[in-house]
């Protein structure tokens, strides 16, 4: 009987300090407000995360769609929870879409958007969008893999007319520019052959970045804003121009943020041409203005 009880007690132990410890595998859902649509109807997909009480900082998969009989619109990250897209969600082959992003200091939550796919009805029919090489890590240092798993596929159907059903509004009002945001220039002997670059990166919560645009001016005027990636190399590697970053939204809203020339001696030169033109200046005006007294 003691010894009953000696075991008995030993395994209530072990479930009390072990079983709080182990980790529930993390789940990626789909959400939308119905499942059966009509021909050419246009509806959205929601993508959220249950880390399951772990705190997150990348998750990464693959989602497939059938496009025989669906279209992707619009592919949808504002106010998603991942501020850092290693590859925005994009289309990577027919009826697939790659995403991988990462957030400083990690969140954690049973219902984190990740971000939204706007699809059209194209053909009538059943079908199922579903996940692939899902990957999620732990805010723990170690870039620590979960398991993961998709809560469940999404099955759908498209018949030729619905009837009293209306279409959902999927309108976006975004008036609002992307956030303030600090680029930094710096360079690193390993990337880039040593060469200057500037890293920036911002979020809107509305309709989400679009794309950014740099443009280089040594006097802050003149030349043209071209469209770019982050990192993006300097064209300018003495450091001696301002630096415009301008992010757009996907309304076009923008906000610009400016870097002043990193090399310091740009500033004395910069005066000293001013300078010499202006010498240059009040040398032809009293030349000129000479001629005419006389």
């Amino acid at each position: 009987m003691k010894t009953y009880f000696t075991k008995s007690f030993i395994f209530i132990l072990f479930v009390l300090v072990f079983i709080p410890s182990i980790s529930l595998a993390a789940e990626i859902s789909f959400k939308t407000e119905k499942d059966v649509f009509s021909l050419n109807e246009d509806f959205l997909v929601e993508v959220f995360l249950d880390t399951k009480n772990d705190k997150i900082n990348a998750v990464e998969g693959n989602i497939v769609f059938p496009d025989s009989f669906l279209e992707l619109k619009e592919i949808r990250d504002g106010n998603s929870s991942i501020n850092f897209w290693v590859e925005k969600p994009h289309i990577t082959k027919n009826g697939e879409v790659l995403f991988s992003g990462i957030t400083a200091g990690g969140f954690s939550g049973p219902k984190i958007f990740l971000f939204s796919l706007v699809f059209h009805a194209s053909n009538t029919g059943n079908g199922v969008i579903n996940l692939n090489d899902i990957k999620v890590l732990k805010n723990d240092g170690l870039g620590t893999k979960i398991s993961t798993n998709l809560l469940k596929p999404l099955d759908f159907s498209i018949v030729k007319e619905l009837k009293d059903s209306e279409p959902a509004d999927l309108k976006i009002n975004d008036i609002i520019a992307p956030e303030v945001f600090y680029p930094i220039i710096s360079n690193d002997s390993t990337i880039f052959d040593g060469k200057n670059f500037v890293a920036f990166s911002t979020v809107d919560k509305n309709s989400g970045i679009d794309h950014y645009e740099v443009r280089e001016s040594f006097w802050g005027f003149g030349g043209d804003y071209n469209t770019v990636e982050s990192p993006y190399i300097l064209k300018d590697q003495t450091l001696k121009d301002k630096v415009y970053i301008k992010a757009v939204d996907k309304l076009k809203n923008e906000r610009i943020v400016k870097i002043g020339p990193q090399n310091k001696i740009a500033f004395l030169e910069k005066f000293l041409i001013l300078g010499i033109i202006l010498v240059i200046c009040i040398f032809l005006y009293k030349k000129i203005g000479l001629k005419f007294t006389r």
